[in-house]
C-alpha cells in the first residue's frame, strides 16, 4: 500500500497552478475580473450587515439598535407621553378631542333625558344647549321653564316672534324686551344668558328649588305669598328627574 502524503505533496502545486491560471485568465478578462471583485465585495458586506449587535455595545459605539416592540405598548407609551405633555400642539388637540368625546358621550345620555322630559315643546329646540350645562343649571332651566311658561307654549313674544324666554326672565337681551320680558335673539342666547344667572344663584347656594323660589319669584322673600308652594312643588318635580341625588 502506497503512503498518500507524498501523492498529496505533489497534488498541491497542481492545485495552485491551476489556481493561479484560472485568476491570469480572469485578469486578462477585464470584464469578468470586474465582476467577480463586485461580487466578493458584496458578500463580504452583506456577511458583515447579517452578524449579530448586542444593543449594549450598539450603543456604546454609536450604533442604532433596532428594536421590536408590541403595537399595545406603543400605543400604551403613547398615551403615557399624551398625558405627560398636553401642551404641545398636536398633543393638545388629540388630548381635547379624547376629552371631548367623553364629555359628548355623557352629554348625549343627559340630553336623552331631558328630550324625555319636554316631548315635543318649544324648549325641544334648546335641549342641546340645556345639556352642556352643569346638571343643576339644566334642572333648574328645565324646571323653571315648565312652571312658567309650561316649557314655552306660554312665553313672551315681540313683532309676532317668540323671545325664547321661558323662565320670567326680566331685563334686556339681543331683541331688547317683549312684553316687559327679555327678548332673546336665540334659543342658545336664551340658555346662555339664563343658565348664567341660574349658575351665579346656585354659587350663593340657591341650590334647590326651595331655596331658589325666594330670589327667582319673589325677588327677595316669598313669605307669604300664596303661590310659592306651588312653584317650589313643580320646580322640584323636573329638578328632582335630572340631578342625582348624592350631587
Amino acid at each position: 500500500m502506497s503512503d498518500p502524503l507524498p501523492l498529496g505533496k505533489k497534488a498541491l502545486p497542481v492545485a495552485k497552478m491551476q489556481a493561479w491560471q484560472a485568476i491570469k485568465s480572469i485578469r486578462n478578462n477585464k470584464i469578468l475580473f470586474i465582476a467577480l471583485l463586485l461580487t466578493v465585495f458584496g458578500s463580504t458586506v452583506r456577511l458583515f450587515e447579517s452578524a449579530p449587535t448586542p444593543y449594549a455595545l450598539a450603543s456604546s459605539a454609536g450604533v442604532a439598535a433596532v428594536q421590536v416592540e408590541s403595537p399595545i405598548f406603543k400605543e400604551k407609551s403613547q398615551l403615557f407621553e399624551l398625558q405627560k405633555a398636553p401642551n404641545t400642539p398636536l398633543n393638545s388637540l388629540m388630548f381635547e378631542a379624547k376629552r371631548q368625546k367623553a364629555i359628548n358621550g355623557s352629554n348625549e345620555l343627559f340630553a336623552q333625558k331631558i328630550y324625555e322630559i319636554v316631548g315635543d315643546a318649544p324648549i325641544r329646540e334648546m335641549v342641546p344647549f340645556i345639556s352642556q350645562r352643569d346638571d343643576k343649571v339644566a334642572a333648574f332651566l328645565v324646571g323653571i321653564a315648565k312652571k312658567e311658561s309650561s316649557f314655552g307654549y306660554a312665553s313672551p313674544s315681540k313683532d309676532g316672534i317668540t323671545c325664547y324666554n321661558y323662565w320670567g326672565y326680566k331685563g334686556s337681551a339681543g331683541r331688547g324686551t317683549g312684553m316687559g320680558y327679555a327678548c332673546f335673539a336665540s334659543a342658545e342666547e336664551a340658555v346662555d344668558v339664563v343658565g348664567d344667572r341660574i349658575e351665579v344663584l346656585v354659587g350663593k347656594n340657591r341650590s334647590t328649588p326651595s331655596k331658589m323660589v325666594d330670589t327667582w319669584k319673589c325677588g327677595t322673600s316669598c313669605a307669604g305669598d300664596p303661590g310659592a308652594p306651588s312653584w317650589v312643588s313643580t320646580v322640584a318635580l323636573y329638578f328632582d328627574k335630572l340631578v342625582e341625588k348624592n350631587s
